[in-house]
């Protein structure tokens, strides 16, 4: 949940301290691959970014992601953990059906509910 926090606060050095806590980075990447990944969290951060209604259709996320997206399979040394492929597809889904719908979503507030209201485990 942090993760997503950093992302949407466009948070650069959490972005990088996290994604290596979690096995996204090996903490020998170029600097061509930490700005890929971080410009990469911080797309999908994007609906989180500010407070009110994020419109999916007024933005081009996949577009984004698609232009960093080379960048970052040139120059990742490690795959993204086995746990997340399931969870980047669900998002990728979520975020797709909202384009395709034409979704207008208060992104940032629901998140900081979720968010405030979650127990972490010390």
């Amino acid at each position: 949940m942090n993760q997503v926090v950093a992302c949407a606060n466009c948070d650069r050095e959490s972005v990088i301290e996290m994604s290596q806590r979690l096995g996204f980075l090996s903490g020998k990447e170029s600097e061509i691959m930490l700005d890929a990944h971080v410009q990469a969290a911080f797309v999908v951060g994007l609906p989180f970014a500010k407070p009110g209604d994020y419109d999916f259709r007024a933005n081009n996320i996949t577009q984004s992601l698609s232009n960093i997206g080379g960048t970052m399979l040139r120059h990742r040394l490690t795959p993204p953990p086995d746990e997340v492929y399931s969870l980047h597809r669900k998002l990728a889904g979520a975020f797709l059906a909202c384009i395709k719908i034409g979704a207008v979503v208060p992104c940032r507030d629901l998140l900081l509910q979720v968010y405030e209201s979650y127990k972490f485990d010390d």
